[in-house]
């Protein structure tokens, strides 16, 4: 975990875009980014979003389910998400890639269902560019 006193970011811009790309079968990078996330809240550094790309959008499937003596990660991002206004966004291509959608895309296709989880919302690349052009964001990537 970081400790404030070893990692100050007064230093460093004041706002940072996650990007989280491992598995949520990987839990030890989604645990480091939450911890992470939770260090610069803290220290009363803005979050802009937290963005899902590869296989990380798989924890937004709502039919994510892992044993209940693993890590429940989509928990853990959904209280993140709630206590701290977080923002959760997956990439559009690789969840409809992994075969995660939401109401509208669902409604688009035809489909009776829909199973991306309501703490995440679908996002293009376009908003994660547009966070990485911004030279006062900060990008930090877990893997």
């Amino acid at each position: 975990m970081l400790n404030s006193s070893h990692c100050s970011f007064k230093n460093m811009t004041q706002e940072f875009t996650i990007l989280v790309s491992a598995s949520p079968l990987k839990t030890q990078s989604h645990l480091t980014s939450m911890r992470f996330i939770q260090e610069l809240i803290q220290q009363n550094i803005s979050i802009r979003s937290v963005f899902f790309y590869q296989d990380a959008v798989l924890v937004a499937n709502e039919f994510y389910n892992p044993p209940s003596d693993e890590p429940q990660i989509r928990e853990q991002w959904q209280h993140l998400s709630r206590s701290h206004d977080l923002d959760l966004q997956t990439c559009v291509a690789a969840s409809f890639r992994r075969g995660i959608i939401d109401e509208h895309e669902a409604k688009q296709r035809g489909l009776n269902s829909f199973n991306l989880h309501p703490s995440f919302k679908i996002s293009g690349l376009g908003q994660l560019a547009a966070a990485m052009s911004d030279p006062n964001v900060k990008l930090v990537h877990f893997k």
